[in-house]
Parts: C-alpha cells; structure tokens; sequence
C-alpha cells in the first residue's frame, strides 16, 4: 500500500469516526412522566415546552382493553412543527403498534397495559398543553 492510499483511507476512516461521534452527541433532553389521575378523576393535564427538536417528551398511561383513551395537544406553533404519537403496548407476538401524526386522538384501546403519547417535534421551541383521558 502506498502512502497516499494510506493517508487517504486513514482520513476516511477519522472522518468516519468523527461524524459518528457527533451523530451519537445528538441527545437532547430526556422527559418522561407516568401521568397518573388524581383521586376521583379520568383525566389530566400535563404542560411543557419542547426546547430542542432533540428533546424526548413522553408520557405513560395504564389502561385497560376496551377503554377509551382521548388525548389531544394544543400549541400556538403549526401542526407541521409538532404532533402527537401513541404507541400501545407490545401485541402478544412483539409487534408495536401505534398512530401518530395528528394533535388529537380518540382510541377505543386494544389491550391491557402501558400507553405512551409522546411529541414528535420537528421544529426547535414548541409550547405545548395535553390533556389525557381514560374512560
């Protein structure tokens, strides 16, 4: 091997390295909350604001089949900047399952177990109100 091909596939090789470095520093801020209703209630509230569109905002409900869960997010920025993503829990055969791309869902939900609703932010700086039910 010569020292140009060396040299060469050396750079490659750093640059290579370099940006999976930087794609792997790439985590903004984690928040995630089991939402649990107050004594007597169906539904809460939970209030935020999504700094980065690195940031990971999630929320975990329990619930049971046949119920109906209703969520819905309000913000001041566009739909096209920030939605909400439900993801049920596992199928018995390991499938995940889910629906995402709106602000507002009523679900007659399929199974026992843990719900996430979480926010897909595409844009950096999103305000945000969500209101979840089960009934």
């Amino acid at each position: 091997m010569t020292n140009l091909n060396f040299s060469f596939l050396s750079g490659t090789i750093l640059v290579i390295l370099l940006g999976a470095a930087s794609a792997l520093g790439q985590k903004g801020k984690v928040v995630e909350k089991n939402v649990e209703f107050a004594r007597g209630q169906s539904s809460a509230t939970v209030k935020g604001f999504v700094e980065s569109r690195l940031d990971s905002h999630s929320f975990h409900v329990r619930a049971r089949a046949g119920q109906t869960l209703v969520t819905q997010m309000i913000s001041s920025r566009p739909l096209r900047d920030a939605y909400l993503c439900v993801n049920y829990p596992l199928t018995e055969a390991g499938k995940n399952e889910g629906v995402c791309n709106k602000r507002k869902y009523r679900i007659k939900l399929p199974r026992d177990g843990d719900y996430e609703i979480y926010i897909e932010a595409i844009r950096d700086r999103i305000p945000y109100t969500i209101t979840i039910s089960v009934k």
